[in-house]
Parts: structure tokens; sequence; C-alpha cells
């Protein structure tokens, strides 16, 4: 089972909004990040070929952002 990280899943209007809300109900939350999750049952390793053609088909909306270690 692969598990890939999709695009983020608020756009940026609801983004503020919800944690507008969430900020009025729990005042110590500075901050909320939602994103899509894909999960691929695949039967073995993929190749590069394959692997190629799940990125292309899971590339959408704006890019995730890509958080250093």
């Amino acid at each position: 089972m692969l598990i890939l990280r999709g695009a983020p899943a608020l756009s940026a209007f609801r983004h503020g909004k919800l944690l507008e809300q969430l900020a009025r109900k729990v005042p110590a939350v500075t901050g909320l990040y939602a994103e899509f999750a894909h999960f691929a049952e695949v039967s073995g390793v993929l190749n590069a070929d394959e692997e190629q053609v799940l990125a292309r088909l899971l590339k959408y909306g704006p890019s995730v952002p890509v958080q250093e270690p």
C-alpha cells in the first residue's frame, strides 16, 4: 500500500474562514492545514515509468509545500 500526499484540501478563502471559526472556539489554535491523501494498493514495487504515471495522475490543484527536516 502506497500512501501519497495530495493537494491542499482547503482554498485560501475556506482556510481563513475555518481558522477564524476554530480560533474563536479554541483560542490557542493559531493555524491549521488539511490535504488530501491517496492510497494506492499495488501488487509489487513500481518501476520508474509506473511511478511517473501515478505521479501525473495524482498531480492536481496547488502544490504541497515541502517541509525541510
